[in-house]
């Protein structure tokens, strides 16, 4: 069990760094080697942070929600 948390954190921790350099990667990639009458450099750089803060956004909703409900249907240990 302890490997399989291993490899959730490592995947958790991998998906976090390639979401937050992503976008940086893929801008540069489309950055045309030479100038042309159209570059789409701006409107993806654009697109690609919102997108990113959109995942920031949606990660930390999920651990609040994640946490709530980890404690909603906690098992208690009552005495009766």
């Amino acid at each position: 069990m302890r490997s399989v948390w291993w490899a959730i954190s490592g995947a958790i921790i991998i998906v976090t760094v390639i979401t937050w350099t992503g976008p940086t990667l893929i801008s540069w990639w489309f950055t045309p080697p030479v100038d042309t009458l159209f570059n789409c450099k701006g409107p993806i750089e654009w697109s690609l942070k919102r997108f990113q803060w959109a995942q920031l956004a949606g990660l930390l909703l999920g651990a609040v929600l994640g946490l709530t409900a980890s404690f909603a249907f906690k098992k208690t240990d009552r005495l009766s």
